[in-house]
């Protein structure tokens, strides 16, 4: 960009705006982002944003707004996942928390589909997502807090717990009985 590009985004006091639109966002990548936006100089591309930008408007308007809170970033997690590593606790239910908001947006952008039959220029923002909610459902069920796994997680954990459960009652019964016992 040309010196005089840059003086006039400080005159028009772009950043101060985009820092109004980086509090809007949820996400720490997504303010980053926002933050990064620049001015658009193509002037076809400079008229699709704008319908874009009517078409998300008309869609709030309409519907509200999609909920995005909860997200957290998981793409380390999903690269360390991807190279066989394991994930703790807390990642697996940020991704299950962004797999509930994929399937929460998704929903919210075939909804006025669904009732008007219009088609809008940023359907295919929501037609990219893909929920999985069995992955995001065994998560979600297989985690009882933060750090603890629920029995059903794996039919493995499952019966250690059980064998588990079975060797603490015959220890107190045994002790129980030594307790109760005139010896």
């Amino acid at each position: 960009m040309t010196d005089l590009f840059e003086k006039s985004i400080q005159t028009l006091e772009l950043p101060r705006v985009l820092e109004l639109l980086a509090a809007q966002a949820v996400t720490e990548e997504g303010k980053e982002r926002a933050r990064a936006l620049r001015p658009e100089t193509d002037p076809e591309e400079v008229a699709h944003r704008l319908k874009e930008t009517s078409a998300a408007v008309d869609r709030m308007v309409l519907q509200g707004s999609p909920s995005f809170s909860g997200v957290k970033p998981v793409a380390g997690s999903l690269h360390r996942a991807d190279m066989g590593g394991s994930l703790n606790t807390r990642e697996l239910l940020d991704i299950a928390a962004v797999l509930a908001a994929a399937r929460s947006a998704k929903s919210y952008g075939e909804g006025e589909e669904k009732t008007e039959g219009k088609k809008s220029v940023i359907d295919y923002l929501f037609h990219a997502l893909t929920p999985n909610r069995f992955l995001e459902e065994k998560i979600t069920g297989s985690i009882v807090g933060d750090g603890e796994l629920a029995d059903a997680a794996s039919p493995e954990l499952a019966s250690i717990r059980r064998h588990m459960r079975a060797t603490e009652s015959r220890v107190r019964d045994i002790l129980q009985k030594l307790i109760s016992s005139s010896q």
